[in-house]
């Protein structure tokens, strides 16, 4: 197109002119400078004589066929030219040159010539793909056959990569980030080089290497150790792995170095204690890093301490699952070893299965045991720690009774339990009945944790009015409810007055002591804060107490009792009852008439039993008017107010008092003062 576009401007420029023309190999190289600027030079076709000047045409490759005169030399000498309008950093040029001559000699028209455009694609961060067009084509006479890629150093000087016959070249960039400048050179035999545009293009390597293959995650047995092992990866440029611990961070665990490095033993995490989840990434020799298996991480698997039975000589067996392996997962392996002999095959478990239950068992011997997970073309397993135990045999209790029960405080009940110490009991079982044939009901599960002797206090028994029966079982390791106990009775005391001078007492016979009951101790106490004093004692087999009072002096409002059990030689050992009251209520007697002069010089009650703890008498005239008060039982009135004798007539006797029982009484009477 270029050649044809020559022939016609030549057409045009001979019909114009009417003179000839004659072509000429004079200019050789054009030269595209830093700023897009061309440099040109160009030999002397003709001799000066003949010489009257030189034109510089140019065109560019947006509309190759405008050629237009730049510049017009007339000075023979002047055979260089710079075009500082070119731009021919950014497109492609044509140049040549025409030489007139005087007279009717022919004008000379040197080769069109093109500036090298150089154009370098970076759409791959790995490879500089450049391309450029030739100068001439063919290439001009004298011409070198290959182009030369040139490449700026560091030093700031272009140096050659390589050298080519063609227009195009692709430079593989193997460094993390590349600022590169390139330009295209060729030589010509006439002392010139031609030069392309120089093209600066960035290079920066984001790729990450892709998610590589995580092929287990395996404690050895032997040792304890996590390891894992994986695929090498594929990337070329893959400089090693991260290995993270997988949860809901993710944390670093460990930077693998190399990428035919493939495995890694985590010396710090406890397998045996708690399964652990990881996942690994790629990186490249960049430090860019892949995506990571976080989605679809691996898990050791945890063996749990084993569960000995011994009431079926038995151990259970467990593990957490395995999860995510790839090929998927087939089923389990268990391996036992006996008496620290080698290792063999125990059951072959499916993939679902996570206990097994090892029966049969012998006594005192050790057991160890791991598990193996193993994938469905068997290449993939995974193994757990090795966890032991030692058999033992099962004890039974040998011993359980009740010690003693006491009614304590007349509230509750409180028991003193005996159970086995010599074999391992978890809990033992306290029962209730009110009758000795039963039901009996459970009301307490006590832990006794080795302990001789336990207590318990029965909050929810009606001692004032039931006698209760009491009995305690074992349960043993095997969880059998085993040696249920002798049946313990309270005393439930109850009384009442059979004349104004005697009280009857009875209670129920205490039961469940081996040696049996001694005698029984009656105890009394006078009104709500006296102290008790033991009044009599009873033979075992007599189950009443007659109280005589003739001889009880002093004035109170009630008598309280209780009775305790003594237990055939064994000092200190007692079972009190419940506690009872016989209440005594004051009888007031107010004279209705008295003289101050005569024989009853003083109105105040008489009475029997009074004990009060709260006591008022006033007397009224009436008019209502208080004339007394007085808040001792033992003094009256005199028949005075404010030191005068009262005027006979009739007067009025209001007395408070707080009886025994606590209850406030009012009691209200009139009465006659005689002169």
């Amino acid at each position: 197109m270029l050649r044809n576009a020559l022939l016609i401007i030549v057409l045009i420029v001979l019909s114009v002119s009417g003179r000839g023309q004659i072509a000429g190999h004079y200019m050789h190289c054009l030269v595209v400078l830093d700023n897009g600027d061309v440099s040109m030079a160009w030999e002397k076709p003709v001799d000066e004589d003949t010489f009257v000047r030189y034109f510089v045409v140019r065109s560019t490759a947006s509309n190759p066929t405008a050629f237009d005169t730049i510049k017009e030399y007339t000075f023979y000498g002047d055979t260089s030219y710079v075009d500082t309008l070119a731009t021919a950093n950014t497109q492609q040029n044509f140049y040549y040159i025409i030489t007139d001559q005087s007279g009717a000699l022919p004008d000379i028209y040197s080769d069109t010539l093109s500036t090298i455009h150089l154009r370098v694609d970076n759409s791959d961060n790995h490879l500089a793909v450049l391309d450029w067009n030739s100068v001439h084509d063919p290439l001009p006479a004298g011409s070198d056959l290959l182009y030369r890629i040139m490449l700026l150093n560091a030093d700031s000087i272009y140096e050659p990569i390589d050298s080519i016959p063609g227009l195009h070249y692709e430079y593989p960039v193997l460094v993390c980030r590349a600022d590169l400048r390139f330009r295209i050179e060729i030589g010509n035999a006439n002392g010139c080089t031609s030069v392309s545009n120089n093209y600066f293009a960035t290079f920066a390597d984001t790729d990450s290497p892709p998610m590589p293959a995580l092929d287990s995650v395996s404690v050895n047995p032997y040792t304890g150790e996590t390891i894992l092992g994986w695929t090498e990866s594929s990337e070329g440029d893959a400089g090693g792995y991260v290995v993270y611990h997988a949860h809901t961070t993710n944390d670093t665990l460990d930077f693998i170095v190399g990428k035919e490095n493939t495995s890694y033993s985590d010396v710090l995490a406890n397998p045996c204690e708690e399964p652990k989840s990881y996942a690994i990434a790629a990186f490249d020799t960049c430090g860019n890093i892949g995506p990571g298996t976080y989605d679809i991480p691996q898990r050791t698997i945890l063996l749990n301490d084993i569960v000995f039975k011994p009431c079926e000589m038995a151990n259970y067996i467990s593990w957490t699952a395995y999860i995510n392996m790839e090929p998927s997962l087939q089923g389990y392996r268990l391996y036992l070893s006996t008496g620290n002999g080698a290792f063999e095959l125990l059951a072959d478990l499916p993939a679902g299965t996570l206990s097994y239950e090892h029966t049969g068992l012998e006594t005192t011997r050790q057991y160890r045991y791991f598990v193996r997970a193993y994938s469905v073309n068997h290449e993939v397993t995974s193994s757990s720690c090795i966890k032991e135990n030692t058999t033992w045999q099962y004890l039974e209790p040998l011993a359980n009774r009740l010690d003693n029960i006491t009614v304590e405080g007349n509230e509750l009940v409180a028991i003193t339990m005996l159970p086995d110490t010599f074999a391992f009991v978890p809990q033992l079982k306290l029962y209730r009945s009110e009758t000795a044939s039963g039901p009996y009901g459970l009301i307490a599960e006590i832990e006794p944790q080795g302990a001789d002797v336990l207590y318990y206090d029965d909050l929810t028994a009606e001692v004032n009015s039931q006698s209760y029966y009491y009995k305690s079982s074992l349960v043993d390791s095997c969880g059998n409810e085993v040696l249920m106990s002798q049946a313990m009775r309270t005393i439930r005391l109850t009384g009442e007055k059979t004349n104004p001078q005697m009280n009857m007492l009875n209670w129920n016979a205490f039961e469940g002591w081996p040696e049996g009951v001694e005698n029984y101790e009656v105890f009394r106490a006078v009104d709500q804060d006296g102290g008790f004093d033991r009044i009599g004692t009873t033979e075992a087999n007599k189950l009443d107490f007659e109280d005589d009072l003739s001889s009880l002096s002093g004035e109170f409002g009630m008598l309280r009792y209780l009775v305790r059990a003594r237990r055939i030689s064994q000092t200190g050992y007692f079972s009190h009852s419940n506690e009872i009251i016989i209440e005594y209520a004051p009888a007031i007697i107010l004279p209705n008439a008295f003289a101050p002069e005569g024989t009853n010089k003083v109105f105040k009650p008489a009475g029997t039993f009074a004990s009060f703890s709260e006591y008022r008498m006033d007397i009224y005239n009436r008019w209502g008017e208080i004339l007394f008060t007085s808040k001792d039982f033992g003094t009256g009135w005199d028949g005075r107010h404010n030191g005068r004798i009262a005027p006979a007539g009739v007067y009025v006797c209001v007395i408070f008092y707080r009886s025994a029982k606590g209850a406030t009484e009012t009691l209200k009477t009139s009465f006659v003062l005689l002169r």
